[in-house]
């Protein structure tokens, strides 16, 4: 007589399912970090500039075009403070041994508006390029400026990304909603603009232009006008468009990992060993995975369990019997 196969449902509970690397939160520093400025229409300095945190308008960084110019912001990072040479609590050169060593490091903040005249049948928002600058630093005490924060004039300035308007949902629908309901704190922020400084940071580390005094910033530009900074009273300035991005409660997340390192073969976060098999530790142990089966070494059998079915609560999975 054959025998027959009988399919067991079971629910496996864990909380070690998919094992992640560490991460470590970093908030800028809530004085002197964030600005923004605005540009003369025949590009000989700023016409306007201030710093954005705390300052009001939701600490509104604009980036965008307008007849007065050309609207752009920064972030400031590791510059000197009035304190020392120390940045978020810690020396510089520990940031920059961290950073070093990341497996990733992603810029997380928030899009409040996106912003256009009226008179212009036109969707709101303006692309916005994103470029790391190293050494961009503003002395302490002192307001930004053109000379200290234009992009271009920094050798080593390099474009790492630009999202468009319609990437991001802003959390606020325009500027008047967002004075009668102010964005206040960190705990209001969605983190609506994910930016991924890996490959750019350890590139400028690795070239030797960011070492671990030198103080670097991210500068925020409206893409479309990176090709027509020679073009004075540019008409495509009168549209007046801007994506305005908040000045305040930036954070750098960096994860640990080795980045010089592929990232490896994994089975639910698990690792998967060169032989093939994968240990789980509390939650299965070893096992080794075929296709949609995995074969426990435990109970010496089969289980249908994809790595798709394994959450962080743990996973329901058949047992053949």
């Amino acid at each position: 007589m054959k025998s027959i196969k009988t399919l067991l449902l079971l629910f496996l509970g864990t909380a070690s399912v998919g094992m992640l690397a560490a991460e470590e939160v970093i908030q800028i520093h809530p004085r002197f970090d964030s600005g923004r400025l605005r540009t003369n229409t025949i590009l000989d300095g700023q016409s306007f500039n201030q710093w954005t945190n705390g300052t009001g308008s939701n600490w509104a960084n604009n980036v965008g075009v307008n007849p007065q110019g050309i609207w752009y912001s920064f972030i400031r990072f590791a510059g000197a403070r009035a304190e020392g040479d120390t940045v978020y609590g810690a020396p510089l050169a520990d940031l920059h041994a961290m950073l070093d060593g990341a497996g990733s490091i992603t810029l997380r903040g928030d899009v409040l508006w996106h912003e256009r005249d009226a008179d212009f049948p036109v969707d709101p928002g303006v692309t916005v390029s994103v470029w790391l600058v190293p050494g961009l630093n503003i002395p302490e005490g002192q307001f930004p400026t053109f000379a200290n924060t234009w992009p271009w004039n920094y050798d080593d300035a390099v474009k790492v990304t630009a999202f468009s308007p319609e990437e991001t949902t802003p959390l606020r629908a325009n500027f008047n909603a967002a004075e009668m309901d102010p964005v206040t704190n960190r705990i209001q922020m969605e983190y609506n603009l994910q930016v991924d400084l890996t490959a750019a940071v350890h590139a400028a580390i690795g070239a030797g232009s960011m070492a671990a005094d030198t103080p670097w910033g991210i500068v925020f530009f409206p893409e479309a006008m990176e090709d027509k900074l020679d073009v004075p009273n540019n008409p495509e300035w009168l549209t007046r468009e801007g994506t305005v991005l908040s000045g305040a409660y930036w954070e750098v997340v960096i994860a640990e990992g080795d980045p010089a390192d592929p990232d490896p073969e994994t089975w639910a976060g698990y690792e998967i060993e060169a032989s093939g098999w994968v240990d789980t530790g509390e939650f299965l142990g070893w096992i080794y995975p075929v296709e949609d089966f995995v074969y426990i070494l435990s109970i010496e059998g089969w289980m249908y369990l994809p790595a798709a079915n394994v959450a962080s609560e743990g996973a329901w999975a058949f047992v053949i019997r």
